[in-house]
């Protein structure tokens, strides 16, 4: 309640409603009423269907045309926006009855008020000339440029409203700043809330997020609390107690048993990785895993990933392949006519969340194993599969282990989940990628596919509906 109250009377002033009691009541206080709002709160509070309201209300209300532009970190989460406002008319056809919808945008077909929703996109935001300011999901935009841009063109208008929305981020860079200035500022209405209040939260799921997510994930979104990093992915430890040491590298498969390959490759700079493995009916076990290393001056051919198929093929009978389309479509279209293979389907992040997802329920479990020094790698593309990595001697160690021990767990506005690794040219994340991959097509369940909890916005009744568990 606290937060509508906040920016009441801004709103008011703009739709040039502001009653002669209000003013009063202002002026007595401050010269001018409060424009300026950051609002911070958990995962599943109403962050975007109360802020819905406010607009639906200043586009329906206003005396005088306003324009206003709510911006977001990706179309995705703008779409969000944008449904929640057809929501309110859908369940309100009376009220809302002016409010029309086009592509990227909500008018008032009898005032000519309007609404655009941007989403990263720089350049379109400069040279605007708004009356009001959205910013969804701020702590999760890619870098500071938007807002700078709103920020500024928000002070272009002294009665423009700017509001931002959030839940707590990562980091103390940029987006931290805001959040802090803000909080510090007489002219902004700062309010963050620390741990989950919403009755439709229930502790039951709560205790199921709790148990699925890495801690700093679940503290923060669920309980709203900035993290110094990224979540870390598994630690050392967790990923040590997958090493078997009555494992081996296997040169060949044996019959009976299904066998799945997956393949990252990169023509440079990053690893290009090959992996096959095998469920016992126990857990999966890594066989091998190939790894290559280009130089700074020689790439790593794709011919190489031709071999390496071939090869893996003629040693291990029902093997599948699972590769990435995005990056060998020309070499699937060659050999799916031969050999067994599986595009793996990004699906718009759903693949890459399903795929780090069940990766670290497989660690944390051990249900995944792999042998001493899997992951080390070769820097002689030509002889990798004869080359046993373990023969060289490593000035510092770089294995399966210690890579997904240096991973980061980044998050998206929509709550989806991916594995990372920090861009300083020294760490990798294509070795668990490739496990992730084998693992997801063995695994091959609808639990695990998809585990994870998609909380919608709260029902016009006030019911919280969860679905996609």
């Amino acid at each position: 309640m606290n937060d509508f109250q906040a920016l009441d009377t801004a709103w008011l002033h703009l739709a040039g409603r502001a009653s002669a009691v209000t003013t009063e009541t202002i002026s007595a206080t401050s010269p001018v009423p409060i424009r300026r709002a950051y609002i911070e709160r958990p995962r599943g509070h109403s962050k975007t269907s109360d802020m819905a309201i406010q607009i639906a209300w200043i586009l329906l209300s206003a005396r005088t045309p306003v324009n206003g532009v709510a911006a977001a970190a990706d179309r995705e989460q703008a779409a969000l926006l944008l449904r929640a406002i057809q929501n309110l008319k859908h369940v309100n056809p009376t009220l809302c009855g002016d409010l029309s919808f086009v592509e990227g945008a909500v008018r008032n077909s009898r005032t000519g008020s309007r609404l655009d929703l941007i989403s990263s996109d720089v350049g379109s935001s400069y040279g605007i000339l708004p009356d009001f300011v959205i910013c969804d999901e701020l702590s999760h935009w890619p870098g500071p440029d938007l807002w700078y841009s709103l920020l500024s063109s928000a002070a272009k208008k002294p009665s423009c409203v700017l509001a931002v929305l959030t839940n707590a981020g990562v980091g103390r860079g940029w987006a931290w700043d805001v959040r802090e200035n803000a909080s510090r500022s007489p002219d902004w209405y700062f309010s963050s809330l620390d741990r989950p209040l919403a009755h439709w939260i229930t502790e039951q799921s709560l205790a199921e997020q709790k148990a699925m997510l890495p801690p700093a994930v679940y503290e923060r979104l669920w309980l709203n609390r900035w993290q110094h990093s990224d979540g870390e992915f598994v630690s050392l430890t967790e990923a040590e107690a997958c090493i078997d040491p009555q494992l081996d590298r296997v040169n060949s498969g044996q019959p009976g048993i299904q066998y799945m390959a997956a393949i990252d490759y990169a023509e440079k700079h990053d690893f290009t990785v090959g992996v096959i493995c095998h469920h016992d009916g126990q857990r999966i076990i890594v066989d091998r895993m190939d790894v290559v290393r280009p130089s700074p001056l020689d790439t790593t051919p794709t011919a190489w990933v031709e071999e390496w198929i071939e090869i893996a093929a003629s040693r291990f009978p029902s093997i599948r392949f699972v590769i990435d389309e995005y990056q060998m479509l020309s070499l699937i279209q060659k050999l799916e006519t031969n050999y067994s293979i599986k595009r793996f389907q990004f699906l718009g992040g759903k693949g890459n969340h399903g795929l780090a997802i069940t990766l670290r329920q497989l660690i944390l479990h051990r249900k995944v194993a792999w042998y001493p020094g899997c992951g080390e790698y070769s820097t002689e593309p030509d002889s990798l599969w004869s080359v046993d990595p373990l023969a060289a001697q490593w000035a510092e160690r770089d294995d399966l282990s210690t890579e997904l021990s240096s991973l980061l767990l980044r998050q998206s506005s929509s709550g989806r989940v991916r594995i990372d690794h920090k861009s300083d040219g020294i760490h990798h994340d294509d070795r668990s990628f490739a496990l992730g991959a084998a693992c997801l097509e063995l695994v091959d369940g609808p639990e695990i596919s998809n585990p994870h909890i998609e909380v919608t916005q709260p029902r016009p009744d006030g019911g919280f509906a969860i679905w996609n568990f």
